[in-house]
């Protein structure tokens, strides 16, 4: 609607969620990188740039997720996620892949994707609220309002998920997924990224053949009973990783974006189901 603040989001739909909540009907927020682009890649056109450059705030992830958009060049208040969520964690504690990363990544050493911790993102909406109402005083109070109850929406929904993934058997608490972006979500509900095929910023990269073998020897030797591609990815790889260990395969992980899901809350709880109903499965014996 004219009249009113206008916010962008460089991310993909969840940034754009998380804002939108806080935001509510005081505020229009706009997404920038498509659902079906990957943030690691895109890069902004001149009217992309123009747009984000006549809005009052820039929230975007950070911990060079959007490589490819020079922010500190653009003139306009900023809001960076990942400078509010508490401690970032490095790769190596975020789950090791099998090989190595993009070279933005292999430079910070963090892993960017800090949404998939509700609770990290629960953390940062005060902060947020503060941002909004940094650029638009006359709302302030309703952005506070709103980022309190949404953080409670969000501290529900760890809740829910801890307890659900608590079901899962200790020696199937291990995840083989396309590449290397829930290692958040690992840390925050116990469990282990055990390996990946590709890095953290996709399948952009080819596999080689060496690495799909070290993640098949992975599977094997651990015995997990089922392993995840993400939504968007072409699952060819897994699926040949499952063929040969003889595991199964799940193919609709959301992690760069809502999706079908329809929100970032709707997304997390379907991923939830998902790893709770493939690695309850009886797993197969590990081999020595």
């Amino acid at each position: 609607p004219s009249g009113i603040p206008d916010f962008r989001t460089p991310e993909t739909g969840i940034w754009a969620d998380v804002t939108e909540q806080v935001a509510g009907e005081d505020a229009s927020v706009e997404q920038v990188i498509p659902d079906a682009t990957s943030p690691h890649e895109f890069q902004l056109s001149a009217e992309d740039r123009a747009t984000i450059e006549d809005s009052l705030l820039l929230v975007y992830n950070g911990a060079d997720l959007e490589a490819g958009i020079p922010i500190d060049e653009i003139d306009v208040p900023k809001f960076a996620v990942s400078d509010h969520v508490g401690q970032l964690l490095p790769f190596e504690e975020a789950g090791e892949h099998v090989e190595g990363e993009e070279e933005e990544h292999a430079e910070s050493g963090l892993d960017p994707h800090v949404w998939m911790d509700p609770s990290g993102v629960a953390a940062a909406l005060p902060a947020l609220a503060d941002a909004l109402a940094e650029a638009d005083p006359d709302h302030a109070n309703s952005y506070r309002s709103r980022a309190e109850s949404y953080a409670a929406e969000l501290r529900g929904l760890d809740a829910e998920i801890e307890q659900q993934l608590g079901s899962i058997p200790p020696q199937n608490r291990k995840l083989v997924t396309s590449h290397d972006a829930m290692g958040y979500f690992a840390d925050r509900y116990g469990l282990e990224v055990l390996a990946t095929p590709f890095p953290a910023s996709g399948p952009e990269a080819e596999a080689s053949a060496q690495t799909i073998k070290e993640v098949e020897d992975a599977v094997s030797s651990s015995g997990v009973p089922t392993i995840f591609a993400q939504e968007t990815d072409d699952p060819e790889v897994l699926e040949r990783i499952a063929g040969e260990t003889g595991v199964g395969i799940e193919e609709h992980l959301l992690v760069e974006a809502p999706g079908e899901s329809g929100s970032y809350l709707s997304m997390l709880r379907q991923d939830a189901e998902l790893l709770r109903n493939g690695l309850t499965d009886t797993a197969p014996t590990a081999t020595q």
